[in-house]
């Protein structure tokens, strides 16, 4: 299943763009077809058969405790190297890279950012176990313009440009009930009394799952219509940009749970994201508003995630 856009066949740079889309004017035509390749190329040459092989691949933990293999190193180097490629003025802000420098994040302002998660759900795939994801994001002085995420063991790749709009799956209905709503809550890794607080509320709510620890199969999830809202607590750049600008094409909506918009840039714990705004606030009313948070998690940006 590729939903990729339509892009301009001609060669060179793309030309007539709308007036909110004067960044199209200034990137190859092929941009979103040559990183689609690369994810595809990565995917099937370094990920899948290190899936597949009964030796696990080379397995470290970065400083932030979470675990990291050769593959997500090898993947973000490559895809930076395509990316660079296409756009030689741009820089690469990946999730390994961070890892090792993190005041690359002052960075994500500049004019051209590529931002990589070259390997979501190490946990999973360290495992053997589905889903995995890779995601591509490009920003333009901090806005998010353009999005991938490939599910590489299903093949399924989904790429749009801001404005360029999205269907898949089945739409949301206009006026859900919250008793219909299912969706997925990553808890465990909230602070203790948000954590006990939202969990009592979950019975308000028709389903909610603990997660498939793969933010980039959560937002396919979402996209496809298989689940209606995912709440999260950390923010990285690199697990929701890319995810978020799609669901905003579909119609979707992505906020932290202080109801402020999402900010590739911003330290900030608790996000929500959901098939409609409606669903939005539905679910923002019955599982957030009114929890106690005595630190000001959910109100503040904090130094690191």
């Amino acid at each position: 299943m590729d939903q990729s856009a339509e892009m301009p066949a001609q060669p060179g740079f793309a030309t007539g763009a709308r007036q909110d889309d004067a960044w199209r004017t200034l990137l190859p035509t092929d941009v979103q077809e040559a990183v689609s390749s690369a994810l595809r190329d990565a995917a099937h040459s370094l990920v899948i058969p290190s899936f597949r092989s009964s030796r696990p691949a080379e397995l470290s933990r970065k400083a932030s405790g979470t675990l990291v293999t050769q593959i997500d190193r090898d993947v973000e180097s490559r895809l930076a190297a395509v990316v660079t490629m296409l756009l030689p003025n741009s820089r690469v802000i990946g999730e390994e890279a961070v890892a090792a420098d993190p005041k690359l994040l002052m960075h994500l302002g500049d004019e051209w950012v590529w931002v990589i998660d070259p390997l979501d759900g190490t946990a999973n795939f360290v495992e053997g176990q589905a889903p995995i994801a890779m995601m591509v994001s490009l920003l333009n002085r901090g806005t998010p313009i353009l999005a991938w995420i490939l599910d590489p063991l299903e093949d399924i790749l989904l790429t749009r440009g801001r404005g360029e709009g999205l269907t898949t799956g089945q739409a949301a209905a206009a006026a859900p009930s919250l008793r219909d709503l299912r969706g997925a809550a990553w808890i465990r890794y909230f602070d203790d009394e948000l954590r006990k607080a939202t969990e009592g509320r979950f019975s308000a709510v028709g389903q909610v799952t603990p997660g498939c620890k793969c933010t980039g199969a959560e937002y396919l999830s979402l996209l496809q219509g298989q689940q209606d809202f995912v709440l999260f607590w950390r923010s990285m750049p690199w697990d929701h940009t890319a995810g978020i600008l799609l669901l905003q094409e579909s119609g979707g909506h992505a906020a932290y749970l202080n109801r402020d918009p999402f900010r590739p840039g911003a330290k900030r714990y608790g996000l929500l994201a959901a098939r409609s705004r409606q669903i939005w606030d539905q679910v923002w009313t019955a599982l957030i508003e009114g929890v106690p948070d005595p630190e000001g998690l959910l109100s503040r940006e904090v130094k690191v995630y």
